[in-house]
């Protein structure tokens, strides 16, 4: 018994199933045709209902299923341990519903060949994404007949409604970008999509998780900024990987001009001639992005190692953002400690 492999410990699994069953609650209204769906969409990789991969086939970091509304409970919980738990949660399967029906509409997008976009198809897909917009908005007025004030309601669908616009902002200036040649873009551009990314999403569930412990303004806006750094260096960190360990396999499109059919069921920001921070690095120190398939082969070459640089220095600018977030937490814990388990979760433990 001793030389088996033992699962690691899950120090969430409390509060994920907290968040589980309220979440449950929440999809038991819908009609069975379309629920199936949304369950499926809600047991993709890294979501609240997902299962666990085993350890040896995870590529990279990893984070906990349902890291989003896991973040706005233990926020939370962390200001203030008394927080009433059937409302806190309510909110937080409300963040679960809307960043999985942002995902979704990214995947048909990118045309990401994702499990759950390979089993529905774009156009169930695309409904089971409104339909979990329109969760996000019951699971927030479900509060109305728990005591919860009407104004405090309305404070909190307005900051969905706010974050709701900046990420699609953020999802529009990346669609847009495809057309911009790499060589025109800025780190900053680059850094700026990220923030109105991934960047408002998670300065969201840690912005909401504040409210809901009734945290006062200043307190918030320190949680919410923590969020949004960490959301900045989480986005970075994923654009680095994503072509990291597409360095590694034998199909990296090299240049952007091979055709999208010989990688089909890779997620690729090359082919998609995405302009994350690593791919527009490389473009600025060399020339290969702009040619075509006529390449020799040392040029090609030469585009791989540009692309590892970029990568590493992609890497150095997230570790910039982490340690911004880490001075931000440090303030935060100079007025109020944080709990330890909220700290694991950021990866500040």
């Amino acid at each position: 018994m001793n030389n088996l492999i033992q699962p690691p410990v899950n120090p969430f699994v409390a509060q994920q199933q907290i968040l589980i069953e309220r979440l449950k609650l929440l999809l038991a209204a819908l009609n069975p045709v379309l629920q199936t769906d949304v369950v499926q969409a809600l047991e993709g990789a890294g979501k609240l209902l997902s299962q666990p991969e085993p350890q040896a086939e995870q590529a990279g970091p990893t984070l906990p299923a349902g890291h989003w509304p896991l973040l706005t409970l233990l926020v939370a919980q962390s200001i203030s341990p008394d927080v009433d738990t059937v409302f806190v949660s309510s909110v937080a399967v409300a963040v679960e519903c809307f960043v999985c029906a942002l995902d979704l509409l990214d995947d048909v997008i990118d045309e990401d060949q994702t499990p759950t976009l390979q089993t529905l198809g774009a156009a169930r897909t695309l409904n089971v994404s409104t339909a979990l917009l329109t969760l996000t908005q019951q699971a927030i007025l479900s509060l109305s007949p728990k005591a919860v004030a009407p104004e405090l309601i309305l404070h909190l669908l307005k900051t969905f409604q706010e974050a709701a616009l900046v990420a699609s902002t953020g999802e529009h200036q990346d669609v847009l970008a495809e057309q911009r040649p790499a060589r025109d873009f800025t780190r900053e551009e680059c850094i700026e999509i990220a923030r109105a990314k991934a960047g408002s999403i998670m300065r969201l569930a840690c912005r909401l998780g504040a409210l809901c412990a009734g945290a006062d303004d200043d307190l918030c806006e320190q949680f919410s900024e923590l969020g949004e750094l960490l959301g900045i260096a989480h986005q970075l960190d994923n654009d680095s990987h994503d072509l990291y360990y597409l360095l590694q396999s034998d199909t990296l499109p090299v240049s952007s001009i091979e055709p999208k059919t010989a990688i089909a069921n890779i997620k690729s920001d090359l082919v998609r001639r995405k302009k994350t921070l690593p791919v527009v690095l490389a473009s600025q120190t060399h020339s290969t992005l702009q040619k075509t398939s006529s390449s020799t082969d040392e040029e090609k070459n030469e585009y791989l190692q540009a692309l590892r640089e970029g990568i590493l220095t992609t890497w150095g600018i997230c570790q910039l953002y982490r340690e911004r977030a880490r001075d931000r937490l440090q303030e935060i814990e100079a007025q109020k400690p944080v709990s330890h388990l909220l700290r694991l979760l950021l990866g500040f433990e």
